[in-house]
Parts: structure tokens; sequence; C-alpha cells
């Protein structure tokens, strides 16, 4: 008996069928594709918005996004998060003063839910943004001159110090050295010695003060034999004879420090060194007599 050998398979009218179900899935899932891929992009996504007064004094307010640069009316500030920001640097300068630039504040923040106010110091006065009623930012308003004891002033302009002179190779020198002032003279005949003080020490164990300078007496001899500042100062204000019989001053110095504000905001330096030049770094925000302003980056 002879059977009949034959293979099953899809006919053209099947094949047709299967082919238009395959095409209908693709074209409803196209569009799932297109939004997972735009959200994709979105997440990368770079771009400033600031907050602060041109020339005229008129509050300006703007989102620079892809080199595009789109201004937002209105009286007051208002800053949204775009949703695919993935964090959002805040950074503010108060209004400087009459004498000197206003204070430069910056805060990291990984999300911001709700729409930041944000009120741009006038000249003299602070800068703040809130979060509803929640400050999360106050950049202070420029001061006047600062007092030497302030940390922040830290440049030296003059140097003058007395000692006991000798004659050997090298002339004396007294002058700024990053942090420290360094003094080199000659301490005996044939030795010629260089100290390096930080400045902070100076001006703690200082003898006297004054607005802008402070007279301060060697402590290297006591310091080198293993006392603290602390302790070697309380000596020699007390004049304790006996624990300063062998203790040596080689010298007195007299430092005067710049005291005076800068003129230029840290606010006008950070945009610099982010090579932005147009809208609020163009009116430089933070200076003597200037308003201040805001620049949050995300």
């Amino acid at each position: 008996m002879v059977k009949d050998n034959k293979k099953s398979g899809f006919s053209l009218f099947e094949a047709c069928v299967v082919m238009l179900i395959v095409g209908i899935f693709t074209a409803l899932c196209a569009n799932s594709y297109s939004k997972r891929h735009v959200t994709y992009q979105e997440s990368d996504g770079h771009g400033r918005y600031e907050c602060y007064r041109n020339a005229a004094g008129t509050l300006m307010q703007r989102y620079v996004e892809s080199g595009n640069s789109r201004t937002v009316n209105g009286t007051t500030c208002v800053f949204r998060p775009p949703r695919y920001a993935k964090y959002i640097l805040l950074n503010a300068v108060g209004g400087g003063s009459t004498s000197g630039a206003g204070s430069f504040q910056s805060i990291f923040y990984s999300s911001v839910g709700a729409p930041l106010t944000v009120e741009p110091g006038a000249v003299g006065n602070a800068t703040t943004i809130k979060e509803n009623s929640t400050t999360l930012l106050t950049a202070a308003s420029g001061g006047g001159s600062l007092i030497t004891s302030n940390v922040s002033a830290d440049t030296i302009n003059d140097c003058q110090f007395t000692y006991e002179k000798y004659s050997c190779s090298g002339e004396p020198v007294c002058k700024q050295d990053g942090i420290n002032l360094s003094i080199s003279f000659c301490r005996s005949e044939d030795e010629y010695v260089t100290n390096k003080i930080p400045i902070a020490n100076i001006k703690q164990y200082s003898q006297s003060q004054t607005s802008n300078s402070v007279v301060y007496k060697d402590l290297s001899d006591l310091v080198g034999k293993g006392v603290t500042y602390e302790a070697a100062k309380d000596m020699v204000e007390q004049a304790d004879m006996e624990q300063t019989t062998n203790y040596k001053t080689f010298y007195t110095i007299t430092v005067t420090f710049d005291t005076t504000m800068t003129s230029v905001s840290q606010m006008e330096t950070y945009l610099k060194s982010l090579n932005i030049t147009d809208g609020i770094a163009a009116v430089q925000p933070g200076r003597p007599n200037k308003p201040g302003g805001v620049v949050i980056l995300w």
C-alpha cells in the first residue's frame, strides 16, 4: 500500500493574516517607543535659571537651555525645577554695599519638589531663595571694611619687623607666602634663618591689634622647645621669668592687612569660569552699589 508523503504549511492567505496582525501591534507600540526615547534625552538635559535686576532696576528672570534663552515676565521671580533635572545647584550673591561686594553662597540639592521663590537683594540687602516658607539659602549683603581678626582679611599689604641685626650673607625679608608669613634674617653673625608662621597664628597670638594691623612677638624659641603657641603667648604676656629665662625674642613684627572689601564679587568670578557672559553676567551682580542675583543650574 503506497502512502502519500505530503507536507503541511501556511497558505498565502494565512501568511498575510499573520503579517497583518504583527503590523497592527507594531503600529500600536510605536508611540510608546518614541516617548521612551524622548524621556531619555530629556533626562540628560541641562540649563540654568537667572533672576536679577537689569541696569534700569527692572526685575529679570530667564531660562537658558541648549544655548537658547527664554525670558519670563513677572514682578516676582519663581523658579520651577524641570521634571527631568537630576540635580539643582543654587548660587546667590547679596547686593553690594557702598564699599564692598556682596557675599556669594552656593548649595547643591539632588532634587527640589516645589517651585522656589527668589528675592535678589537690592543694594546693601541680602538675597534669599525659599521653598514655600522655608529659606534654603541666604547670601548676605556687602559690608564695610573687614577687621584684621576676620579670616577673610588674609592679604598682607606691609610687614615691618625689628630684630637684632648682624652682618651676614642674605638680605632681611618679610613677605607673604600663601597662607604663611615668611621671615628671613640673620639671627647671628653666621646664621641666616627663615621662619614661616601661619597668618592665622599671627592674628590669634598677636600682642596687640588695630583695625588693620597686628603686632606679633616672636615665639619660635619657646615653640621650638615644645611649648604650644597658647602657652608661649601666656608666658610672654605674664612675663613669667622663671619659665622664660632661656627664652630669646628674635624679632617683633607689625603686619598690616588689606582690609578693604573686593570690588568684584565671587559670583562674577563663578560666572566667568562657566563662560557665562550675557544676561546676569552683564550686570555684574553683587558688586559695590549693585543689586544681588541668583543663578540656578541643573
